[in-house]
């Protein structure tokens, strides 16, 4: 039906016998009316502004100080076998003290630039679209958000894998023997290094499949602690708080971690080979014959105790700024 007030025409969404159009059934599926316990609960939505707009840099601060508290704890996982920790006991017995304490250091910071460019691109993205999708009564579906969360994961991982590349050869230089580590001090001379002795196609090593483990993994992380979250919301008493987001945050971790195991892995063993003679097919074939499947999942059960501290670290931390956020721009729950 068409009329017209004041020389504009409108459009309305009715049918000849007046009954309201519904919406097509891509927006049904991508888009979902928000359960009124939910938006009574959660501090994200208020009363008269709305659905609140965060800095989109929080979730990348938030990352770090993750990284921060977990990697001198040497809990990060830099191998399908081994953790961090191990290796820097070893460079710790290998090196003088000051050496190896030097050569933690350089990890720290190395992994810290990787996180502010991986996770800052990912969160901020994701968070973004989530918000230019939601209103006070609408969000998007668990469907949209694995999407909006798949596609930032991909851009971030494309965006940062010079500097994954370097960290993760930075991480495992320990347990190698001397003669055969690249001794990196930083990502910039990490970066340097590889480019002279590799070319420019060093640092876009393992680029599709990074970025192919980061879209599962950021789908199954972010957009799956929202998921839980909400889920939580609705079908419990608990409300938008610290027990809420841990219970949210260990889910998502365990279904992350379990999930993208054998992309880890394997993209470890990728990015840090010392040959680049054969392709990702041929080695992933030759994994295959010698290994047989064991493979994907070596290193699973370090991988979800070391991800479980990140992930509840990473998403209390958000949830702290948020409501900092909210404190200072007098937006209280």
């Amino acid at each position: 039906m068409s009329g017209s007030t004041g020389g504009t025409v409108t459009m309305t969404a009715t049918h000849l016998d007046g009954a309201p159009v519904p919406p097509p059934p891509i927006t049904q599926k991508l888009f979902i009316e928000l359960h009124p316990t939910v938006i009574e609960k959660d501090n994200s939505i208020h009363p008269e502004h709305g659905v609140i707009h965060y800095p989109v840099w929080f979730g990348g601060l938030a990352s770090c100080v993750s990284n921060i508290c977990t990697q001198p704890l040497g809990v990060d996982l830099v191998g399908p076998d081994t953790f961090t920790a191990g290796l820097r006991l070893q460079t710790l017995h290998h090196d003088a003290p000051q050496l190896g304490m030097l050569r933690i250091w350089h990890q720290l910071s190395a992994s810290l630039a990787r996180t502010f460019f991986y996770s800052g691109v990912r969160f901020g993205m994701y968070e973004k679209l989530k918000e230019l999708g939601s209103t006070s009564t609408h969000a998007p579906s668990g469907l949209a958000l694995a999407i909006m969360a798949a596609s930032s994961g991909f851009t971030g991982s494309v965006c940062s894998n010079f500097a994954d590349v370097v960290c993760l050869r930075m991480q495992a230089d320990p347990g190698l023997p001397p003669e055969l580590r690249r001794n990196y001090k930083n990502i910039a001379d990490g970066v340097q290094k590889m480019v002279r002795a590799e070319g420019w196609n060093s640092i876009w090593t393992g680029v599709w499949l990074g970025a192919g483990r980061a879209a599962i993994g950021t789908a199954t992380q972010l957009a799956g602690y929202d998921i839980i979250k909400r889920e939580l919301m609705k079908r419990t008493p608990m409300g938008d708080n610290v027990p809420t987001h841990i219970t949210a945050s260990c889910f998502a971790g365990f279904l992350s971690t379990f999930i993208c195991s054998p992309l880890d892995v394997f993209k470890a063993r990728f990015m840090t080979r010392k040959s680049s003679a054969h392709s990702m097919a041929v080695m992933l074939e030759r994994t295959f014959k010698n290994e047989g499947s064991a493979w994907m999942f070596k290193g699973l059960t370090p991988a979800l105790i070391s991800r479980a501290p990140s992930t509840i670290i990473t998403f209390v931390t958000l949830e702290q700024l948020r409501r900092a956020y909210r404190h200072m721009h007098g937006l209280q729950e």
